[in-house]
C-alpha cells in the first residue's frame, strides 16, 4: 500500500511512533522507497505492520493528487515520553505545487 501511495504521488511524513525499532529518527522522515523497506526488515524483526496499521506510527500527508497545493511545515518540535513520540507541528502554510524544489 505505501508503494502504492509513493508512486501515485503522496508525500507522506511520520509523525509519530510507538514500536520497537521506530525511534526518534523516524519523526519528521519523509517516507520513500528506502523507509519502505526499512519497514519492511522491521516488520520481519520485530512484527510491525509495515504501513503502521496496528498503531506503530501515526502520518501525515503533505501532498497528494487531490491537494491543489502543498503543506510546508515550517516549525516542528518533538515530544518523546520513553518508548514512543510524536512530532507537533506548530506552523504551517499552503504552497503551490510548482513552487517546490
Amino acid at each position: 500500500l505505501l508503494r502504492q501511495m509513493l508512486r501515485n504521488g503522496f508525500e507522506i511524513m511520520v509523525v509519530a511512533v510507538a514500536a520497537a525499532g521506530l525511534g526518534r529518527s523516524w519523526l519528521g522522515r519523509i517516507l520513500d522507497e528506502e523507509a519502505v523497506e526499512e519497514l519492511e526488515t522491521l516488520s520481519e524483526r520485530y512484527g510491525i505492520n509495515p504501513a503502521g496499521e496496528g498503531g506503530e506510527m501515526e502520518t501525515m500527508v503533505l501532498d497528494c493528487p487531490l491537494f491543489r497545493k502543498k503543506i510546508k511545515p515550517l516549525e516542528k518540535s518533538m515530544v518523546w515520553r520513553g518508548v514512543y513520540g510524536y512530532l507537533r507541528v506548530e506552523k504551517a502554510v499552503l504552497v503551490d505545487k510548482e513552487e517546490i524544489v
